[in-house]
């Protein structure tokens, strides 16, 4: 294994070490570096299939320590729904990486698809999977989104942060260090 990729696993337990914090302190909800981490992966390391690879093993793992420790009580385990949508959101968002670098407008535009595709596509598999809360029409729908919109602030303000220290920190770290160019 080289220097880049050691150097790149350490920042994905770092997202995961970084989760597994924030998670613990109340009013953190959807505050996550996952997204983050996920185009970072994406965007430094060259494979595509690795880069998918440790995106899924990082969030199964710290969604598998969650879901059996902080939601004991309300999602043992794993569950095959919402946790199946995110899985495939966040290899998406690693694919969608590999754009991330070109450009400071490319950065801020990956970043904020990342953000928007979480939001839309988890409230979207919200509303579907709900047999209480939300009817099953455009209201319903809508109403499921409203309700999501106060999640949403801390969607964004996590991944443009973390955003920043990963590519910020790598960046930093490729003119200290030769091997991980």
């Amino acid at each position: 294994m080289t220097k880049r990729n050691t150097t790149i696993i350490a920042f994905i337990l770092l997202a995961i070490a970084s989760r597994l914090l924030i998670l613990a302190g109340p009013g953190w909800a959807n505050f996550s570096p996952m997204a983050s981490m996920a185009l970072f992966v994406g965007a430094y390391l060259q494979n595509r299939k690795q880069a998918v690879a440790w995106t899924l093993l990082a969030v199964w793992g710290s969604n598998l320590i969650l879901n059996n420790t902080l939601y004991d009580s309300f999602f043992p385990g794993f569950s095959f729904g919402i946790d199946a949508v995110h899985m495939g959101l966040f290899a998406l968002i690693s694919l969608l990486g590999q754009n991330t670098t070109a450009s400071p407008s490319r950065f801020i535009g990956t970043n904020l698809a990342s953000a928007m595709a979480f939001f839309l596509v988890s409230n979207f598999a919200v509303w579907l999977g709900s047999d209480i809360a939300y009817t099953k029409d455009l209201a319903g729908l809508m109403s499921c989104y409203a309700a999501g919109i106060p999640f949403l602030k801390n969607t964004l303000a996590s991944q443009f942060l973390f955003s920043g220290l990963f590519f910020g920190g790598f960046e930093l770290l490729k003119k200290q260090v030769p091997a991980l160019r």
